[in-house]
């Protein structure tokens, strides 16, 4: 029986992504282009083109050569499933210029299924502002460097802090809430889409959450007002792109004392932003709530309290931060001037059962009032942390106390926000008309990079 020749094949170039270690000893963020010929024969290849770029910007240089390698050669050689998966760890920007290189992968970007595969994958990014610039930035803690997200061009003096000031006072699904010289807007800076939300305000609002509405699919933005001359504060929910008008929620409370901790106001989202945890919103322990962490339910529209831990002592010199970790709300505490943290693990939600964690700190963090005022000096993320150590020293650690790296922040007035950005190309009904070219028509003072 003749033995049939070796055959071979030309698979099309792709990308892999590399599981390599970077420089800090963390995995991935290494992405590989391969262009080969593989032969039958006991197995032996030998690889015509072997590219290596740590930086995505580096492979997009490479793109046209991808793309007349594509015309000749088919994605039949190439199993149809390892495409969505390599090309749903690109990051957006990448991935929206990926699209030329052939009808396939345009398809693919436009796909609804991957779109929101590709935003599940994408790294939660610490969000820094730069007041002195007018600059939001991100930290990408893969490689500690950070980024330029968008810039807002002004001509004069513009205070840090104030109404006039960039605040950001949201971040949710890759759209962020930004307010500016009392103007305020939402936008998704991948796509550079965004728009104006043009309401009438009498005194201006004071946002403290935003979020998506499981049931109906909207970003809503929650505010309240101050009315009345007892002072108390009325609550209001925004559903962008709805015709329906602004709706004063009727304050729903299980408790005459929640109902009074209501009237008394939150902080600002700007400082203190809810963490969205079963369709509900949670803050973190707050004066005016008695020290409990107030509770909204997104579609009951109502609220109510859940106790912190009896041992977690908190008072005007300690920081407490809610975060989601491995399913369950946890609460980073620790004092302004010891090396001790405790994170709060809810081990039974419907039961209301903390569980502690210890956490010896090899660092203290730099409490500054003006910064807590504009920010914060701890950022804690699932499995990272970023702190500011002293003014021009922002350090990552890991969730095991491990020093990963250093980030550049000499920048004047650079504060850490409690914001994370997860980057995203899903576009809510309202952004979808737009064009995303960059020119901004609806605040032509904003730039992106």
């Amino acid at each position: 029986c003749p033995v049939p020749a070796p055959q071979r094949f030309h698979p099309p170039p792709f990308l892999a992504l590399s599981t390599s270690s970077s420089s800090n000893g963390r995995k991935g963020g290494v992405l590989e282009f391969f262009c080969g010929e593989i032969e039958g024969d006991q197995g032996k290849s030998r690889n015509r083109h072997f590219s290596r770029f740590s930086n995505p910007s580096d492979l997009t240089s490479s793109l046209p050569m991808a793309a007349k390698e594509t015309e000749r050669r088919s994605f039949g050689d190439l199993p149809e499933e390892l495409i969505p998966e390599i090309l749903a760890c690109v990051p957006p920007k990448h991935l929206l210029r990926f699209r030329a290189a052939c009808k396939a992968w345009c398809d693919l970007a436009a796909d609804p299924a991957f779109i929101r595969k590709h935003h599940s994958r994408q790294p939660a990014q610490p969000l820094l502002l730069a007041y002195d610039e007018h600059c939001l930035e991100a930290v990408n803690l893969g490689t500690n460097r950070r980024r330029a997200v968008m810039r807002v061009t002004v001509s004069g003096r513009v205070p840090s802090i104030g109404s006039d000031a960039l605040a950001l006072h949201g971040s949710c699904d890759g759209l962020l809430l930004l307010g500016f010289r009392e103007t305020f807007l939402v936008c998704n800076p991948a796509t550079r889409q965004g728009a104006r939300l043009r309401l009438l305000f009498r005194d201006g609002p004071e946002f403290v959450g935003f979020y998506r509405h499981a049931a109906s699919g909207e970003y809503r933005v929650l505010y309240h007002l101050v009315e009345g001359l007892d002072g108390e504060y009325s609550y209001y929910v925004l559903s962008l792109g709805s015709q329906q008008a602004i709706r004063d929620i009727e304050l729903l409370a299980s408790s005459a004392a929640v109902a009074a901790g209501l009237a008394r106001g939150l902080e600002s989202s700007s400082t203190s932003p809810p963490v969205l945890f079963r369709g509900r919103l949670h803050w973190r322990p707050q004066r005016s709530q008695g020290g409990n962490i107030l509770v909204f339910d997104t579609d009951a529209e109502s609220f109510s309290w859940i106790p912190p831990p009896a041992e977690a002592m908190l008072g005007e010199r300690h920081h407490a931060q809610l975060f989601e970790m491995d399913g369950t709300l946890a609460m980073f505490c620790c004092h302004q001037s010891a090396q001790k943290s405790v994170i709060w693990f809810m081990e039974d939600y419907e039961q209301m059962n903390w569980v502690k964690h210890p956490v010896e700190l090899s660092f203290t963090p730099a409490y500054d009032p003006a910064v807590l005022y504009q920010g914060g000096d701890v950022l804690v993320l699932e499995s990272d942390m970023l702190v500011l150590e002293s003014p021009g020293k922002l350090s990552h650690y890991d969730k095991m106390d491990k020093l990963q790296g250093s980030v550049n922040c000499f920048a004047r007035g650079l504060r850490i926000t409690p914001h994370v950005l997860k980057e995203s190309l899903i576009l809510p009904e309202f952004l979808r008309k737009q064009q995303n070219d960059g020119t901004c028509q609806w605040f032509p003072e904003l730039e992106f990079p």
